[in-house]
């Protein structure tokens, strides 16, 4: 395991045993053994251990709709399939997954954090669309895209019966069985 993988471990136990709030840097390095001189090579911030800053969630879900692109498919199923693309890191970590959520839900600052996030995953995604589609259709089944992937999000916490590609193709079919084609 990488000191950055050991950093967000650390930080993560820390964060579920004595909170977010009252949790430092310096007990998250040495929990590693480590100095916070290394911790801050490695994030900008506490928060930082939390969120994928370099977007990687976004850019596999762009490499998706890169190398599938097709005029005849529909832009939001398009999209929705990049997200079930990527899906299988959330079942291969889903304590880790469910820990870190339960520690931006106690937090309004990582909240407001994890909207930011959405949005910067709403701009991958319209602007691998965008190469073949519209612009404004882009952003449009960009944004109906995460909000798909929210909601999925949503009910896999809730649930483990369905894996989370089950969960984002549950919530898409709701979509169009329900909005996209009635008359």
């Amino acid at each position: 395991m990488k000191s950055k993988e050991k950093l967000q471990a650390a930080a993560a136990k820390l964060f579920m045993e004595k909170g977010y709030e009252n949790t430092t840097v310096q007990e998250i390095a040495s929990l590693v053994g480590v100095t916070e001189r290394t911790f801050f090579r490695q994030f900008r911030d506490k928060s930082d251990v939390l969120f994928d800053t370099s977007n990687e969630l976004g850019q596999g879900v762009a490499a998706f709709i890169t190398n599938n692109i097709d005029a005849e498919k529909k832009p939001l199923k398009l999209a929705v399939e990049g997200f079930v693309s990527i899906s299988e890191f959330f079942d291969d970590s889903r304590e880790r997954v469910l820990a870190r959520n339960q520690i931006i839900q106690s937090n309004p600052d990582l909240q407001e954090r994890e909207l930011l996030k959405g949005q910067v995953l709403i701009v991958s995604v319209t602007n691998s669309l965008s190469a073949k589609y519209d612009s404004d259709l882009s952003e449009l089944a960009a944004r109906f895209a995460v909000e798909i992937f929210h909601m999925a999000f949503i009910n896999w916490i809730k649930s483990a019966e369905k894996n989370f590609a089950e969960q984002l193709l549950t919530i898409y079919e709701l979509y169009e069985n329900s909005f996209c084609c009635v008359d």
